[in-house]
């Protein structure tokens, strides 16, 4: 017998987290008063709490968080105390605390009464649109991270944890050609001592003073002579290190429009070679994510390189043979087979571990692999298609043409 409630007491807001700006308590809304008046703990930073009179929060018990933070935050929410507040730092479902929370809780647990952002904020500063914004919080992703917004004019706004993260944005945008990059420094945005300092990316190697509260507002200008990489499919190849086992950029770009990434889908890539495929997955789609199947070590190693020059995060590697290494993982709405389509069984158990309405695309450059593919396209229907490609290339003192292997491609929509 289900006791209802008992089960409606588990889900009532019980965590209240509130967005507070520079400006302190006297910019909070009745709502978010309310809350701290009535709150029996008070969880936040030291700068936060410094923010919030006594009186404001007469029966809390104020909680420092401690560093790191996040232990302290799983044993709160596995405690789940009552009239509970969190204060963060202006939206914290922007690039904040919030997003964890609400992950983890459900949203009948939880109630975000949330401040600008600090991107809002910056982009009323530079006088940017924000929906056009691109941003990225140092304090929660890596670095390398970046390399999936860089592009040429793209406005972006950084988030550094300190100041050793601004000299080494100095030195990752340089290095990737992106150091005549206009940059400005916002310092202690929102208050009285606020300043702004124009600046290059190449400057910022050789920065020794930011306040703790800083941003950077920067418009990307690329090099003439630095490799232009963009979102859309069919990088070039020699933005990947490979072996020459790689699914190359006519055909990468060809298979990406059959396998349509989208927002928090999964790719399986089989075979996965350098990664290419994932990693241009994962760059197409925000919160995509891909699964890349590679037996070789080497190359394993390969992709996570590969994965970190181009800024991509959301994939895993797992090494080992298919089809017995996909047993054990998440359903995909996508696979890519690239290599090793003669395994026993694999397309079935790929076609029976696809979700509904997802889609497969499978190449082969033999016969053998061509006769399977041949076969799937009788019994399953899709598409069929063989592509042959020519290159130029010298014969003597001219150019003539050049054959490359064909490669037969089958590509499937599962129904339901």
């Amino acid at each position: 017998m289900t006791d209802n409630n008992s089960t409606a007491s588990r889900h009532q807001t019980w965590l209240t987290v509130i967005g507070i700006g520079l400006e302190g308590a006297e910019a909070l809304g009745p709502r978010a008063k309310s809350a701290l008046q009535s709150a029996k703990r008070l969880y936040a930073g030291d700068r936060q709490l410094n923010l919030i009179p006594e009186a404001m929060t007469p029966a809390a018990k104020r909680c420092p968080w401690p560093s790191p933070m996040m232990p302290a935050v799983a044993e709160l929410l596995n405690e789940k105390p009552d009239h509970t507040v969190i204060l963060a730092s202006g939206d914290p479902l922007c690039w904040g605390i919030g997003q964890h929370l609400v992950s983890e809780l459900q949203k009948e647990e939880l109630l975000i009464l949330p401040a600008p952002s600090i991107i809002t904020l910056v982009s009323a500063v530079m006088g940017w649109p924000t929906a056009e914004v691109k941003s990225l919080s140092l304090c929660s992703q890596p670095l390398h991270s970046m390399a999936r917004h860089l592009a040429p004019g793209a406005q972006l706004i950084l988030l550094p944890s300190n100041r050793a993260d601004i000299n080494e944005v100095g030195s990752y945008l340089t290095n990737k050609g992106y150091g005549a990059s206009s940059v400005t420094l916002i310092e202690n945005l929102g208050s009285e001592s606020e300043t702004h300092t124009e600046l290059k990316a190449t400057e910022l190697t050789a920065l020794e003073k930011a306040a703790a509260l800083t941003s950077l507002a920067i418009t990307l200008k690329q090099d003439a002579t630095a490799l232009r990489l963009t979102s859309q499919p069919g990088l070039p190849d020699e933005a990947f290190e490979h072996d020459g086992q790689m699914t190359r950029q006519n055909m990468r770009a060809i298979v990406m429009a059959h396998l349509r990434p989208g927002p928090s889908e999964i790719l399986w890539d089989i075979g996965a070679g350098s990664g290419s495929i994932s990693i241009e997955w994962c760059r197409a789609a925000e919160t995509a994510r891909a699964i890349a199947v590679e037996q070789n070590t080497t190359r394993s190693a390969r992709i996570q390189r590969n994965a970190n020059i181009l800024g991509v995060t959301n994939l895993e590697i797992c090494e080992g043979s298919a089809p017995d290494i996909l047993k054990n993982l998440e359903t995909p709405d996508a696979i890519f087979i690239g290599g090793g389509v003669t395994a026993p069984s694999l397309l079935t158990i790929a076609l029976e571990k696809l979700n509904p309405g997802g889609r497969l695309v499978a190449n082969s450059v033999t016969i053998e692999g061509e006769a399977l593919l041949i076969s799937a396209y009788c019994q399953n229907g899709g598409s069929l298609t063989r592509f042959s490609q020519e290159s130029a290339s010298p014969v003597g003192r001219f150019n003539g043409w050049r054959p490359k292997m064909p490669i037969t491609q089958w590509v499937f929509h599962k129904q339901g």
